[in-house]
């Protein structure tokens, strides 16, 4: 599958660093309503409190799956004027959408478990009468010796997500490699983006 060009009649094609910053900014402020209601929910019973911690991130990465494969673009994407696509700016499809979240997803499912092996562990009135603080150092104490290095993979994940966006030609992180998509300008999708290719002067 072809790419398509790094500048069109001199204006760059795919979303930088900055773009894709800001779009997280605002994926992130789209969540804290949810955060906020499952904050307070989940310290009216350990129920509540595992249901919370299993239900949050499974809606958070559900997001990502579906605005990704329905309209190649989150909330934060769309007010940034950015679209994930297929290299050649066409549609991505449930598969790609998948894929750029599957190591997440990864990681969600053992911090989930690590989660809720520490619910299961925890004393009820201790809990649920203790701060928030108070609550995640509970928390840390009872963590799965494991949960240390799924920590750790996650950190060096993040990183090298970073490191590899900000060194290719195309700002392609480690999650569009795996899915085979590239993020760029919305003007540039679909049709309209080959178009613009095939009428555009000299490309590098």
């Amino acid at each position: 599958m072809k790419f398509l060009p790094i500048e069109i009649n001199n204006k760059k094609v795919h979303a930088g660093f900055g773009k894709r910053f800001g779009s997280a900014v605002v994926d992130v402020l789209v969540f804290i309503p949810i955060l906020v209601a499952f904050h307070f929910t989940k310290s009216s019973s350990l129920s509540m409190a595992m249901i919370s911690l299993i239900l949050w991130p499974l809606l958070a990465h559900a997001y990502y799956i579906y605005f990704h494969y329905k309209f190649g673009a989150t909330l934060g994407k769309m007010a940034f004027g950015i679209k994930v696509t297929l290299p050649n700016g066409e549609k991505i499809g449930l598969k790609q959408a998948f894929l750029r979240s599957s190591v997440d997803l990864v990681f969600m499912l053992a911090t989930v478990v690590a989660e809720v092996i520490v619910i299961s562990k925890v004393d009820p009135e201790v809990y649920l009468k203790s701060s928030s603080m108070e609550q995640a150092e509970h928390f840390t104490l009872l963590l799965p010796v494991w949960y240390g290095a799924v920590n750790i993979a996650s950190g060096i994940w993040s990183w090298s997500e970073f490191i590899v966006l900000l060194f290719n030609k195309r700002k392609r992180a480690l999650h569009d490699l795996i899915a085979g998509t590239v993020v760029i300008r919305k003007e540039y999708a679909d049709q309209g983006a080959h178009q613009e290719a095939a009428t555009a002067g000299p490309v590098s």
